[in-house]
């Protein structure tokens, strides 16, 4: 019969191991995400494996996003012919005092002698001229859509520096299986090892084969964790007996799915694509465009302008006139936003788009887009695992000893 020291042994050990091989992968796991900033001493310290390379991780999902998405992508969902009414009611109640005002500049009084039939008159035909001009910028916006939006640059400003944060919840989200595998799979590998202990122990009867079958846990632990994930990229048949494929590779249409969500939630969404075009060089070139067509059409209505004022009008008023309507758009922008924020964002179809496309993608590239987080301080984390398991085991030895 055992005695209790032996049974302590024979019982302990795998539960040692199990728990040394579950902390181990916990711990780095935390570290992938944890901490957000650096904490040490000169170069001697440690910062979450994301937080610590957010540009690097941010510019890689953006060149791979660039493969599933694109600016001409996202202008075709719009249509300015279903556009304009969502706006009508907006246009109706705006014409009017834009008209009234560009009157006041030809000539002051004019507006308030015509008829209000007469008004009505005018209003109506500037009102069809504003829904054709819209029609028009619209049309330019989308052939110059590769010009103007960057989405690239976009995706690296919303995933790094300040907003690495949400980089971090990106992973989290699609990786949150894989992640809470690598730690329970530590526990269970851990304590298979630990029966393989027992009998270590039971054939040298040293103390060091638990600090050396320990490091031996966290290093196996770890990088056979990560493997897994990944590997092998097709389902593959091992002794004959299991068929095995990495979880990644395996959910590709549900990471498709996630990845297309946060897209469209977080990166892709009007308001961040309204500002990219109304930002910079884009917004710049934007009001140009703009310019230059409210420019052809007020040339084209200059006559009616004339029998408006019944008096020639010189080029200074209208410059005026011009730049009234301008700015008149550019006030009633975030406005415009807002209303059609709803519809932007069904018809873009991010989340439809970007999984429809990952969901096609080969292996390798999907585990091109995913590994990066792993991959960087791969050897890092297996290493630190081993250590960490080294650590209690020596701390079982002492049990063991004392």
């Amino acid at each position: 019969m055992l005695d209790d020291l032996t049974t302590s042994i024979v019982v302990g050990i795998p539960l040692i191991t199990a728990f040394i091989g579950y902390v181990t992968n916990w711990a780095a796991v935390k570290m992938i995400f944890h901490p957000t900033r650096f904490v040490g001493v000169g170069r001697l310290g440690w910062q979450g494996v994301i937080p610590a390379h957010n540009a690097r991780f941010a510019a890689d999902i953006a060149t791979r996003v660039g493969q599933v998405l694109s600016p001409r992508d996202l202008a075709a969902g719009f249509d300015p012919d279903e556009i304009e009414p969502l706006l009508a009611d907006r246009l109706d109640a705006e014409m009017p005092a834009v008209v009234a005002e560009a009157a006041e500049i030809i000539r002051p009084g004019s507006w308030d002698e015509l008829a209000p039939e007469a008004q009505q008159v005018v209003v109506a035909q500037l009102r069809a001229e504003g829904s054709a001009l819209a029609r028009e910028v619209a049309g330019d916006l989308t052939e110059l859509s590769d010009e103007l939006l960057d989405l690239e640059a976009l995706v690296v400003d919303l995933l790094s520096g300040e907003h690495a944060d949400r980089l971090t919840r990106l992973f989290r989200r699609l990786g949150r299986r894989e992640l809470r595998f690598i730690e329970v799979y530590g526990g269970v590998f851990g304590f298979l090892v630990g029966c393989g202990q027992v009998l270590l122990y039971g054939v040298f009867g040293e103390w060091w084969t638990m600090p050396v079958v320990g490091a031996a846990v966290g290093l196996g632990t770890n990088w056979l964790a990560i493997q897994m994930i990944f590997r092998p990229l097709e389902p593959r048949r091992y002794l004959g007996l299991v068929t095995y494929q990495g979880m990644f590779p395996r959910r590709q249409a549900e990471i498709a799915r996630d990845f297309g969500a946060v897209a469209e939630e977080e990166i892709f969404t009007p308001a961040n694509l309204l500002r990219v075009l109304t930002e910079g060089e884009a917004g710049t070139r934007i009001a140009r465009v703009v310019l230059q067509r409210v420019s052809e059409r007020i040339d084209q209505q200059r006559p009616m302008l004339e029998l408006l004022a019944q008096q020639p009008i010189t080029d200074e008023q209208v410059a005026a006139v011009k730049a009234l309507v301008v700015a008149r758009v550019a006030e009633r922008l975030p406005e415009v936003r807002a209303d059609l924020d709803p519809y932007l964002r069904e018809q873009l179809g991010v989340a439809r788009t970007v999984e429809s496309r990952m969901a096609v993608m080969t292996k390798p590239e999907l585990e091109r887009l995913l590994r990066g987080i792993f991959e960087e301080d791969e050897a890092t984390l297996v290493l630190i695992g081993g250590v960490l398991g080294g650590l209690v085991g020596a701390l079982q030895a002492a049990i063991v000893l004392a």
